[in-house]
């Protein structure tokens, strides 16, 4: 089975394509893409035919997946991959076969496959709205486990980050770091993705790709060019405080 794996982060995209080879044996990773743009030309580039199984996540570095399905037919089995719920509708809209919530567990990467497999030819809109339905009844709400602190090793020993003492969380050249309230720079093996569903979310809150800010270091906003937003802190920060125009308007609900 040839998969697609469209993931902007390098290590999740990393992760996810380990416990793919090490759980089938007959899956072959053909391809990644980090971007709308990549995806797009490497689907346009499948003169054998699209692979068989795509993984996909959803907010990219220049868009979202579903610009993809706009601008190329996909005749791939597709899973959605991501850390919201937000997006099952639409998933199963543009004719997702599954919906995988962020971090993936390996039982539901295996119904995910095993789904693929027996679903090789292009579903039609009836069976579509059967998968959707059989779906929404039988998925489990995902139980959050919302972490206290947590544990960063350096060299042969383990430091304590408690999450109160945590300023926030940003992406550098593939690498995931939190910083303290103290200013102490620590980097962590965890992407931003799973960060986020291990964090209460009404004290943290992800302005981009890149970075989850505490609410409590938050001192105010500013409007600039773009539609977007700086936030305004009592510290130097080691990152862009910008809020992504697309997250102004959920970032203002939250600050409420």
């Amino acid at each position: 089975m040839n998969i697609f794996i469209v993931e902007d982060e390098v290590v999740t995209q990393m992760a996810l394509a380990r416990m793919l080879n090490s759980t089938f044996p007959d899956v072959k990773v053909v391809g990644t893409a980090r971007t709308v743009r990549e995806s797009v030309d490497f689907l346009r580039s499948c003169e054998s035919g699209q692979p068989d199984l795509i993984f996909m996540d959803v907010e990219l570095q220049d868009g979202n997946c579903f610009d993809i399905f706009r601008q190329v037919d996909i005749t791939s089995n597709v899973v959605l991959t991501t850390a919201y719920h937000k997006y099952a509708v639409e998933a199963f809209r543009v004719g997702c076969i599954d919906y995988l919530l962020k971090p993936i567990e390996p039982q539901a990467l295996c119904g995910a496959v095993e789904r693929c497999r027996r679903n090789m030819n292009i579903v039609s809109s009836k069976s579509l709205l059967t998968s959707f339905d059989e779906f929404m009844k039988n998925k489990p709400m995902a139980d959050r486990k919302i972490k206290k602190r947590f544990i960063i090793k350096l060299g042969d020993n383990f430091v304590l980050v408690p999450v109160s003492d945590i300023a926030y969380f940003y992406t550098e050249d593939n690498a995931t770091y939190i910083v303290t309230k103290e200013g102490v720079n620590y980097i962590i093996n965890f992407p931003l993705d799973v960060i986020i569903t291990q964090i209460d979310l009404n004290e943290f809150f992800r302005i981009s790709r890149y970075c989850i800010i505490a609410l409590s270091e938050i001192r105010g906003v500013v409007k600039i060019k773009g539609g977007r937003l700086k936030v305004v802190t009592d510290f130097e920060p080691k990152c862009e405080m910008t809020v992504s125009r697309a997250r102004v308007d959920e970032f203002l609900e939250w600050l409420a």
